[in-house]
């Protein structure tokens, strides 16, 4: 049997191992999207939750898991969890990236060499989530523990995650899916309607196959990898540490913040530990390979096994359903890019699908969605698949025995997402243009970026402190964006008369976006005079000018999506409002 219903929760969100749907309501039903509940579905149930979206997330799971997973969080991911209020409860219960000891072999305790994953980040006002007193590359957090504080965060807005509940069965057409769910010892099968749905499932999960994409590229056959959580005894916790055969396998330990507790990998190269699941098994593995019979496995609280698989679809939507995180793109975990692509994901659909949701922006905006992730996730994959290629073949007078650094790490500046940039995308709109560069070109420089390149439309937005107000108070662009606004930037120029600057304010208030539109006027010389709407700070260490490459002669314009994304530079009323008709309607 099977009961049918309209909701009236405007976002379901589902998950099954890693699930997520969403949907939103029309005039007879207003549940949004369905949305699993791995950290992709949840970042985008917790912007839609910021936006005003009603949220319900169901999991096939019966209870949370407390597996480490993915655990790093690299700079431009903690930047999206301050926008999204999270950051702070993320480095209250992480650690910093620390750097690997690599022990000789055999024998396993006598110390070859260390080195960083990752070379230092430079420090720069720009960058506000790199540590000024040690610049860390990234944030290690296991990934239960990210989880529940987007669970957490979530239970502000009234929302939970429903556990054992899964998608059975997904149809949809003009006006909106219907998706049949069912329930854990509940016979009858719940059928809902939703206006769309996103999928957030995993690499074998349910919706990737509803809407026909395909899972292209390889599986290293010969390849594998067992992971665990486990408490131990008898090794340090103040460092990463590693045994390395070259060409045969890799062990690496690395404590967690709780004390004694630590997240093991095994990983084969040519040799695939798929029988070590069981903690027996495991543990002699490990004394095998790295002969350290003195460290005691007192208990495993988790264990898994992974193939590696770098593979990514040839969609993301098919008409009112999407998906992300590892239901679009699986890949080694060299580079630690899995999570953090995922979230860039999740932030990405979730402020566009408000948009639409409100009525403020047209389905074509939908879309972007795929048109700005797709050629992203393709460059991404290619780096860390070259990374495992590298890092599965050191040699000896190569790696990290002869020099402590070399190929044995991350060497790619890429990989910490700052220059992820969708400069070719149809809703971006610079009027200075993009150096001349056709769509294939910026494509290809979508996922390395332009470093050292004045930022433009479509790039990430910097961060910019010591903006100062009439009364004196100080804060900053990131303290300013929000995941539910568009901000506004006029950068007022010296020496000119205000009827521009005012013009701009008057057009952004206007605009059909205003009611998720905020204006920031800013000044180099001083607080700029105050004009009804727009609030009005001192640039008093010139930081932003400097970061968006400012001309203090010429009225500039810089709006700021919800994602934290430059979405226009313009210097007029005409080119702010080329840009709201590209987001507000149809783009060419």
């Amino acid at each position: 049997m099977s009961t049918s219903s309209d909701t009236s929760t405007p976002v379901l969100i589902v998950r099954s191992f890693a699930h997520a749907y969403l949907s939103y309501p029309r005039a007879d039903y207003d549940l949004l999207p369905q949305i699993g509940a791995g950290p992709s579905g949840l970042a985008a149930a917790l912007t839609l939750a910021q936006n005003g979206i009603p949220i319900r997330i169901i999991d096939k799971a019966i209870e949370f898991h407390k597996s480490s997973r993915g655990s790093g969080l690299h700079l431009r991911t903690l930047e999206i969890f301050r926008f999204l209020g999270v950051a702070q409860d993320a480095r209250r219960l992480g650690l910093p990236l620390m750097p690997v000891q690599l022990y000789k072999l055999p024998g396993g305790t006598e110390p070859l060499g260390s080195w960083k994953l990752m070379d230092d980040v430079t420090i720069s006002p720009d960058r506000p989530e790199v540590d000024h007193k040690k610049p860390t590359d990234s944030l290690v957090l296991s990934q239960y523990l990210t989880e529940g504080i987007f669970r957490d965060h979530l239970l502000k807005y009234g929302v939970q995650v429903e556990l054992g509940t899964e998608p059975v069965s997904m149809a949809q057409d003009e006006t909106g899916v219907s998706v049949s769910l069912r329930h854990v010892g509940v016979q009858e099968v719940e059928t809902v309607r939703y206006a769309y749905v996103i999928g957030a499932d995993g690499a074998r999960g349910f919706t990737r196959k509803a809407i026909g994409a395909t899972f292209e590229g390889e599986t290293k056959d010969g390849d594998g990898q067992a992971w665990a959580d486990v408490e131990a005894e008898g090794i340090s916790p103040d460092t990463w540490h590693a045994w390395i055969e070259p060409g045969k396998f890799t062990v690496a330990i690395r404590p967690k913040k709780e004390p004694g507790q630590f997240h093991l990998v095994i990983a084969g190269t040519n040799f695939d530990p798929v029988g070590l699941t069981e903690p027996s098994k495991f543990a002699e593995s490990f004394y095998e390979l790295t002969g350290r019979r003195d460290i005691v496995f007192k208990s495993f609280t988790g264990l898994s096994y992974w193939k590696p698989k770098m593979r990514m679809v040839n969609k993301m939507s098919e008409g009112r359903v999407f998906i992300c995180g590892d239901a679009a793109h699986v890949h080694s975990p060299t580079g630690g890019q899995g999570l953090n692509t995922s979230v860039g994901d999740a932030f990405n659909i979730a402020w566009k699908l408000a948009l639409v949701c409100k009525g403020l922006a047209s389905r074509g905006l939908l879309r972007t969605y795929q048109i700005e992730r797709l050629p992203v996730i393709a460059h991404m994959l290619a780096a860390t698949s070259d990374l495992y290629t590298q890092l599965t073949n050191i040699q000896p007078d190569g790696g990290p025995a002869s020099s402590g650094k070399g190929s044995s790490g991350w060497r790619n500046n890429a990989l910490r997402q700052l220059e992820i940039n969708y400069r070719w995308s149809p809703v971006v709109f610079d009027a200075r243009g993009m150096n001349g560069l056709d769509e294939n070109a910026l494509k290809a420089h979508g996922y390395q970026g332009y470093p050292g390149e004045p930022v433009r439309a479509g790039d990430r937005a910097p961060e910019a402190p010591a903006l100062v107000d009439a009364f004196g108070k100080e804060t900053s662009l990131f303290e300013i964006f929000k995941p539910n606004t568009h901000t506004v930037l006029v950068f007022s120029p010296t020496h000119a008369g205000e009827s521009g600057v005012q013009e701009v304010a008057a057009a952004a208030q206007a605009s059909p976006l205003a009611s998720v539109t905020q204006t920031l006027v800013l000044g180099r010389d001083g607080v700029p005079p105050a004009i009804d709407g727009a609030k009005a700070y001192h640039d008093k260490e010139g930081h932003a000018y400097k970061a968006y490459g400012v001309d203090v002669r010429v009225l500039t314009v810089v709006v700021v999506r919800p994602d934290g994304y430059i979405g226009a530079f313009v210097n007029d009323v005409d080119g702010l409002q080329t840009y709201i008709s590209r987001i507000a309607g149809e783009f060419a």
